[in-house]
C-alpha cells in the first residue's frame, strides 16, 4: 500500500514539476518576444548598421509635409527621439497644409540659409522643393529625401541628395485593394472606387496605381471611380456622398490615407449604408485604430512614420559623420483589421 502511494506521490511530483517548467519557459519566452512595432524597428534599423553617437551635436533640419495630419505629427515624434538618442539639435517645420507647396519650399531654403550640418525633405510633389534642393547641395549641406522628389528633374538643376526607399507606396495600395477585392469576392463581387490623395503628389499616384491594378485585374469587381480626394476630409465625404448616389450599390473604397477613409465611413453612416460598403485606408493613424476595432473601417495599411523619422535621423548622422546609406532602406507595410488591431497596441 505504502510502495503505491510513494508511487503516485513521485508521479505527482513529476508532473507538477514538469508544469512548472514548461509554465517558465512560456513566462520567458513571453517576457523576451518583442511587439510587431519593435521588430519593425530591429529589421529596419539593421540594414543602416551600428552608428556611434557624435562627439558634438549635429545640428539637423526637417521639412515635413503638414502637422495637421496625425502621420506627420508621429514622424515628428520619431525625429525627436532619434535625435535625443544620438544628442542632435533638431528642427523641425512643415507647410501649413498638405498642398502649401510655395510655403514648404521658402521652409526649406531658410534652414539651406542657417547651414545645418543635414537635412531631411519630405517634398509635397515630386517638384517642388527641387530649387532648395540644389541651393543645400551648393552649399555642401547632406540631405535626405524619399523617393517622392523626381532625382532626374532633382540632378539636372543640380541637387544630388542622398534618396532611400522607406515606403513602397505602390504595394499599399496592393494590399489595401487586395483585401477589399478577397472580401467581396465571398460575396459575389461588385463595384468599388478609388478616392486618391494630392494630383501630383507621388505617394497619392502610387497607392493610386496599386490599388487600379488590383481591381482591374479583378473580374468579379468593377471600378467605377478613381477621383483625387485632395488629402481633405470633407473633400472625400462630398466624394462618397455622390459615388452612392450614383452607385446605390456600392460595395468598397480604398482612400489613400485614413483621413479620407474616415470621411468615407461618415458619408457611408449618414446615407444609411452603415457596415455595406468595405472601406480600407492607408497610414494606421490612432482615429483608424479606434475605428477599425469598433468595426467601422474595415482596414488601414500600416507602415511606422515613427520609425521612418528614427529611421531618417540615424541615416542624417551617418551620413554626416562619413558612412556609406545603403539604397534599400525602407520600413515594412502589415495590414491592419479587426482580426489583429488587438497586436498593434503600441504602433505608431
Amino acid at each position: 500500500m505504502r510502495k503505491r502511494l510513494d508511487t503516485k506521490l513521485r508521479f505527482a511530483l513529476t508532473t507538477i514539476l514538469g508544469v512548472a517548467l514548461i509554465l517558465g519557459i512560456q513566462l520567458e519566452a513571453l517576457h523576451a518576444e518583442t511587439t510587431l512595432f519593435q521588430r519593425c524597428q530591429k529589421k529596419t534599423f539593421a540594414k543602416l548598421g551600428k552608428i556611434s553617437k557624435p562627439n558634438k551635436p549635429m545640428r539637423i533640419g526637417v521639412v515635413l509635409v503638414t502637422l495637421s495630419n496625425p502621420f506627420w505629427v508621429s514622424m515628428k515624434d520619431g525625429f525627436e527621439q532619434a535625435a535625443k538618442d544620438f544628442g542632435a539639435k533638431i528642427d523641425i517645420q512643415a507647410a501649413p497644409q498638405e498642398n502649401s507647396v510655395t510655403a514648404q519650399l521658402d521652409i526649406l531654403e531658410n534652414m539651406v540659409a542657417k547651414g545645418y550640418d543635414a537635412i531631411v525633405a519630405f517634398t509635397i510633389t515630386d517638384q517642388n522643393l527641387i530649387p532648395g534642393l540644389a541651393k543645400a547641395n551648393k552649399k555642401g549641406i547632406v540631405v535626405i529625401t524619399d523617393k517622392r522628389v523626381d532625382m532626374k528633374a532633382a540632378r539636372e538643376a543640380g541637387a544630388n541628395p542622398i534618396y532611400l526607399g522607406l515606403v513602397d507606396y505602390y504595394a499599399q495600395g496592393k494590399i489595401g485593394a487586395k483585401y477589399i477585392a478577397k472580401k467581396l469576392k465571398k460575396e459575389g463581387g461588385g463595384k468599388v472606387a478609388i478616392i486618391e490623395g494630392l494630383p501630383g503628389a507621388p505617394q497619392s499616384e502610387a497607392r493610386r496605381d496599386g490599388a487600379r491594378d488590383v481591381f482591374n485585374a479583378d473580374q468579379s469587381l468593377k471600378l467605377v471611380s478613381v477621383q483625387p480626394g485632395n488629402w481633405d476630409r470633407m473633400t472625400a465625404y462630398n466624394i462618397t456622398t455622390n459615388l452612392l448616389q450614383a452607385n446605390p450599390d456600392l460595395k468598397g473604397i480604398i482612400c489613400a490615407n485614413d483621413i479620407m477613409a474616415l470621411a468615407a465611413v461618415e458619408a457611408i453612416e449618414a446615407a444609411g449604408k452603415k457596415g455595406r460598403v468595405t472601406v480600407v485606408g492607408i497610414d494606421l493613424i490612432p482615429e483608424a485604430k479606434e475605428a477599425i476595432a469598433k468595426g467601422q473601417l474595415a482596414g488601414s495599411v500600416a507602415f511606422s512614420p515613427f520609425v521612418i523619422g528614427e529611421l531618417c535621423t540615424r541615416t542624417a548622422v551617418a551620413a554626416v559623420m562619413g558612412k556609406k546609406i545603403p539604397k534599400d532602406l525602407y520600413v515594412a507595410s502589415v495590414l491592419a483589421t479587426k482580426s489583429n488591431i488587438n497586436l498593434l497596441y503600441d504602433w505608431k
